[in-house]
């Protein structure tokens, strides 16, 4: 009786840790991924309104947004790559003059370099 009274538990909470545990790791998987054009939509979000990222922002919020436009693969953008090319035509300089200052502030810019 005592036997049956342990096990049932013990049941419960090996399934209960089997599925959580295969659950979070299917999370994990497949958490959030952006699309180049998901980066691009995100990187123009953050050039308008009230909020809109200028060089008065906090350098995080410089770093995060450069480094969220170089980060994209320019051939990954179909109908957006024109708009894409142009800005990065138009403000290259822009883009080069940050790269620079954040990485004066000891910002990691390794994966932020501008071709």
């Amino acid at each position: 009786m005592i036997i049956r009274i342990l096990i049932i538990p013990i049941l419960f909470l090996t399934t209960f840790s089997i599925s959580f545990t295969s659950s979070s790791k299917e999370f994990y998987q497949f958490g959030l991924y952006l699309t180049d054009e998901d980066k691009f939509d995100l990187w123009g979000s953050y050039n308008r309104g009230e909020n809109a990222i200028t060089d008065d922002s906090p350098d995080e919020l410089i770093y995060n947004h450069t480094c969220l436009f170089l980060s994209i693969n320019e051939e990954n953008l179909d109908m957006k790559k024109g708009s894409y090319t142009r800005y990065k035509k138009v403000n290259k300089r822009k883009l080069k003059e940050r790269v620079e200052y954040l990485s004066s502030k000891s910002f990691d810019m390794t994966n932020c370099n501008l071709d």
